[in-house]
């Protein structure tokens, strides 16, 4: 028959060496030697020997496009976005001690290369009907303001010149012919422009073309960065409150949650997965751990500088001496155990 006094002291003693073997750079040890043979399994193994194409899709669909978004995400990003705003570090930081000048340097040079980009933009922009509305009504303000004030009174007709010089009632008395001459005018523009705003718009568009080339773009980007590089983060974002940051991250938010279900998402994330397990599903993970920068080291260096504080707390709490012994008491209260000791004695 077991003692169960005896069983008592064995539980005991196993839980006394778990503690032992955790306590100071003990768990140190452990991380590394099973890490370490876990590396070494596993660098035997594929990468579709653990995981397929479908488990990673079906993962990205769970956890990125059906899982829910919890409304304290929302509220944190906001208050966080808030925080940004209002941070002294805005004050003290120049936009060029955060953006190099060499990294915007490249940004132009590569944006004054691409030239097709460049005049697929500015025909696009240019053919919009936005872009037609705002040119008919520069050219018809613009020319019926100079026609008003130079040609009609200064030159067709001095004296509606002379009588506005005299004051409102000789004013009044032109008004019916004033108002004639509006209307005609206006109708004259308004046809003039109608039959020439499209050769205006070519016209204008050859212009930016030929202007914005390298070199004037070059020096455009030249004169943008003297005029920010030496402010403080502040001065820009002073322009954005507190409501416009929640504005913009909500309209993030309700953007993401349309794209996320859309086909063309799910089409990508399901292309993008099954190429990678085109290029990597049948390497070795130690190839794969090395093209993507990541070494057994690196791994077991932050896992240990990770988990140190916790374990040393759990440790000083009896915590961990409370879950290895309620793991351990189950089996050295089994029956099978009892039937063990029982064989050895």
């Amino acid at each position: 028959m077991v003692n169960h006094n005896h069983l008592s002291k064995l539980l005991e003693a196993h839980v006394k060496f778990e503690l032992d073997s955790l306590a100071g750079d003990g768990h140190k040890k452990i991380i590394e030697e099973e890490l370490t043979a876990a590396f070494n399994r596993f660098n035997k193994m594929t990468l579709q020997d653990i995981v397929t194409p479908e488990q990673i899709i079906n993962l990205i669909r769970r956890i990125v496009v059906e899982a829910p978004v919890a409304g304290g995400i929302t509220e944190l990003a906001g208050e966080m976005s808030r925080k940004v705003l209002t941070s002294l570090q805005n004050q003290q930081t120049l936009f060029e001690d955060i953006f190099a000048q060499k990294q915007f340097d490249d940004i132009i040079d590569k944006a004054a290369i691409l030239i097709k980009v460049r005049n697929e933009v500015i025909n696009r922009v240019m053919n919009s009907q936005t872009y037609y509305k705002l040119i008919s009504n520069i050219l018809y303000t613009g020319i019926k303001e100079y026609s008003l004030t130079e040609s009609i009174f200064h030159i067709q007709v001095p004296v509606i010149s002379a009588l506005l010089k005299k004051g409102k009632t000789a004013f009044g008395k032109i008004m019916p012919l004033l108002s004639i001459l509006d209307a005609f005018l206006e109708n004259k523009l308004k046809n003039y422009i109608e039959k020439n705003n499209d050769k205006i718009i070519e016209y204008s568009k050859k212009l930016l073309v030929e202007f914005l080339d390298v070199n004037q773009i070059l020096e455009t980007g030249d004169e943008i960065w003297e005029s920010i590089a030496r402010h403080p983060l502040s001065e820009y974002f002073n322009s954005i409150d507190d409501n416009d940051m929640e504005d913009f991250i909500i309209i993030g938010f309700d953007f993401w949650f349309h794209f996320r279900k859309t086909q063309y998402f799910e089409g990508i994330y399901k292309e993008l997965v099954n190429y990678f397990f085109e290029k990597y599903g049948n390497e070795y993970l130690d190839v794969l751990m090395e093209d993507i920068g990541v070494t057994k080291e690196m791994i077991i260096n932050e896992v240990i500088e990770i988990v140190t504080p916790a374990i040393n707390e759990l440790l000083s709490d009896g915590y961990l001496e409370e879950r290895i012994k309620a793991r351990l008491s189950a089996y050295y209260n089994s029956d099978i155990l009892s039937s063990l000791l029982n064989e050895i004695r």
